[in-house]
């Protein structure tokens, strides 16, 4: 299968950091740099069917952090979001009522990936 290559424009990064900042996640939390990076490549690389696997290794490969660090800094960064904005912002960020399964990070990396896909 052929990805189209998709360069990542700066407008676009900075939508992805405002969008994970609105919904609590900390900037500062090496996790949710790392999801920042997943949703450029995914956005880059036009995936349509994502896997963890598939995210962690291209993260592996390009930053050199192992595996399991990075599972648990995305779980970090998405278990220690605030709570409060994130619940706050959901509806006016993805347009349907707050689910807490969203935060799970396959399923809240595949939404914001479509959703940065929507608007650009």
């Amino acid at each position: 299968m052929e990805t189209r290559e998709h360069k990542i424009s700066p407008s676009e990064v900075l939508k992805i950091t405002n969008i994970l900042r609105s919904l609590g996640l900390n900037p500062s939390f090496m996790g949710t740099k790392l999801i920042n990076k997943s949703i450029q490549y995914i956005i880059k690389n036009d995936i349509e069917f994502i896997t963890l696997e598939k995210i962690y290794s291209y993260l592996y490969y390009e930053y050199g952090f192992n595996i399991h660090s990075i599972r648990n800094n995305i779980n970090y960064a998405l278990s220690n979001r605030n709570k409060n904005l994130s619940t706050k912002n959901f509806e006016k960020v993805f347009g349907y009522e707050y689910y807490e399964k969203n935060f799970e990070p396959k399923l809240f990396i595949e939404e914001v990936s479509n959703l940065i896909k929507r608007i650009s």
